[in-house]
């Protein structure tokens, strides 16, 4: 991610000075151009934007907060781009502030082959006049630099948000690719249901949101009682077929407590309330 990062940069002409830990990471971006710091130091020291992307915000940590990077950061803008926690973003913030460093926390929400291009897609939250102010830079990762927010940690927010459904998506097709398979069934196929699905999704994502706004769990098209008969009967069918089925599991679990509780006659959507209560 971060070869694409510095790549992209290169591209639209930006004068782009590269370092990493391991300096052979670092031969291609040379074979295109870019310039390479010998140490971190170097890296930093001329330039006025300084974006960060490695394995974690430890490791970033570790890297930034010496004396002698601390003071070359002093008066430009720091991009995190490395992935993290919303309260990993307000630490930071709380270490730049005080130093005079300039910071942005962002999300990348792409794979690194669609850095440059137009569907590529980067949150950012913190100052907006600092956003503004180099979103120009920024807008070379792809069209859609996106202003989170002015609390710190709202671009990283916005990503766990996403990557619970998308996850929860994703495994979900995985699950109905290896039932299609195993019934005979073209995978193909199941692709095209699972994009016919779509519009009834979003409707039903808009159902769920409304009824979480108003706490009203009672007006329901199907109760959670009748919500069980789905995962109880995926995990029948994974036993039958000797298929892991822990992806199911849980989902029933979370049915059944609320059952439980007295709310099975209730809507999908209480299981918001029993998700907020934390783990069994």
């Amino acid at each position: 991610m971060g070869s694409a990062l510095a790549a992209a940069l290169h591209n639209r002409g930006f004068d782009t000075t590269v370092w990493n830990r391991t300096p052979s990471k670092t031969e291609s971006l040379s074979r295109l151009g870019l310039r390479v710091a010998p140490d971190l130091q170097g890296a930093v020291g001329n330039a006025e934007i300084v974006i960060v992307n490695i394995n974690n915000y430890e490791s970033a940590h570790r890297l930034l907060r010496q004396p002698a990077i601390e003071s070359a950061l002093r008066g430009k803008v720091l991009v995190q781009l490395t992935s993290g926690t919303p309260d990993e973003a307000r630490e930071t913030e709380s270490w730049a502030r005080p130093l005079g460093i300039a910071y942005l926390d962002g999300a990348i929400l792409n794979y690194p082959i669609d850095i440059g291009k137009p569907q590529g897609m980067v949150l950012y939250s913190g100052p907006e006049e600092v956003f503004e102010r180099i979103k120009p830079v920024l807008l070379a990762f792809g069209d859609n630099a996106i202003f989170a927010g002015k609390e710190i940690g709202q671009a990283s927010a916005t990503d766990i948000g996403a990557l619970s459904f998308v996850m929860g998506s994703m495994l979900g097709f995985l699950h109905g690719c290896i039932v299609y398979e195993a019934e005979n069934l073209p995978v193909d196929g199941y692709l095209q249901v699972v994009k016919s699905l779509m519009p009834a999704l979003e409707a039903a994502l808009a159902d769920l949101r409304d009824k979480i706004e108003k706490k009203d769990y009672a007006n329901t098209q199907a109760t959670l009682e009748t919500w069980a008969v789905a995962p109880r009967e995926l995990i029948a069918w994974c036993e039958k077929h000797r298929v892991n089925h822990a992806f199911a599991d849980p989902q029933l679990r979370l049915i059944e407590r609320a059952v439980k509780a007295g709310k099975g006659q209730c809507d999908l959507a209480y299981l918001y309330e029993v998700l907020k209560q934390g783990a069994d």
